[in-house]
């Protein structure tokens, strides 16, 4: 008996680390992109995987390939969704009925959270770009989230349109 025990703690133990890279594909020019709380207009334009939730505004997704991976999904749009194009869909939320959940996983996406678009919380992994534009801080709206690349420290959202790539961290 102790030997069956044994023999299934290591198998577990040598298939979870090929499992684990097997489901996220990892490449190694893949970087990586963290919002936190954020108020204002994110678009992402990447090849990889997007999860994320907002509580209120429009998201829209436009997958230019539907066969280069599983797709996108959103649930929650308490105001509806729909599809723009053969290639993109939008949702739109109130806030009101809680939050929407978002997926893009495994492909070639372009992703834009916009129109007064609050409590965006999105993990990005991939290759590609993105350009963030917070609502500013001013005394009625001190805080409009904070964003990380590659794991690095968390800073304000900008306050006007910037580029930031999600790229592998050069150097050593």
């Amino acid at each position: 008996m102790r030997r069956l025990v044994w023999l299934t703690v290591l198998a577990i133990a040598l298939a979870v680390p090929a499992v684990g890279y097997a489901v996220v594909g990892a490449s190694s020019d893949d970087g990586t992109l963290s919002v936190k709380n954020g108020i204002g207009r994110v678009y992402l334009n990447i090849t990889g995987t997007v999860v994320g939730r907002l509580t209120k505004g429009y998201i829209q997704v436009t997958d230019p390939n539907p066969n280069d991976g599983p797709g996108f999904n959103f649930v929650g749009c308490d105001l509806g969704s729909y599809d723009k194009s053969i290639t993109t869909s939008v949702c739109h939320s109130d806030g009101k009925d809680g939050v929407v959940r978002f997926k893009a996983i495994g492909g070639r996406y372009q992703i834009l959270i916009y129109r007064g678009a609050s409590g965006i919380f999105l993990s990005a992994v991939g290759h590609g770009y993105a350009t963030l534009n917070g609502a500013g801080e001013d005394l009625t709206n001190p805080f409009d989230g904070t964003y990380s690349v590659n794991d690095g420290p968390y800073k304000s959202l900008p306050n006007s349109l910037t580029p930031v790539p999600i790229a592998a961290p050069t150097g050593g």
